[in-house]
């Protein structure tokens, strides 16, 4: 069963608290092989990235188009370049910028959702470019879920808790 608009919101609220809390503490841990050598502000760039992502979905639903999913010219097949891509867009950014970045789209990205309405986010064949899948449980995994993975890696870096 689809998550409803509360439980992702919630989740979304929950986990990105949680997170900028740990990282606010430990903003330069190395993150060595539990992220590919990155800094813990990429990983702030790259749930930033998936919400600048996640907006442009929405937006296309807004509009009734069909958007590159999960981006213009890549395939859930492609995901490792995908990241690699976004990587490269954002990792000169020092950590306050990005996180100020993911606070902001954090925030757009809840408005976005709160914009769709109830039967279009929660039935598995309203937006036919998601196959069967609800759009609802996408923001999860956009959010609160992409929240959940961020603290994995940190956690898999040995990076204290806040």
């Amino acid at each position: 069963m689809p998550r409803t608009r509360q439980q992702v919101i919630d989740a979304a609220a929950d986990g990105l608290e949680n997170l900028l809390a740990r990282t606010d503490t430990h903003p330069d841990h190395e993150l060595g092989a539990a992220y590919l050598d990155r800094r813990v502000a990429d990983v702030l760039a790259h749930l930033h990235a998936w919400h600048l992502l996640f907006l442009g979905w929405v937006e296309a639903i807004h509009n009734g188009e069909t958007p590159g999913f999960p981006a213009d010219g890549y395939t859930w097949q492609d995901l490792t370049a995908l990241n690699d891509a976004l990587y490269e867009q954002h990792r000169s950014m020092p950590y306050m910028e990005i996180r100020a970045a993911l606070l902001e789209s954090h925030v757009d990205a809840l408005e976005a959702f709160a914009s769709l309405d109830d039967e279009l986010i929660s039935s598995t064949d309203s937006i036919e470019w998601l196959g069967n899948e609800a759009f609802a449980d996408v923001a999860h995994e956009s959010l609160g879920g992409h929240y959940d993975w961020a603290q994995g890696v940190l956690d898999a870096a040995h990076m204290p808790p806040a």
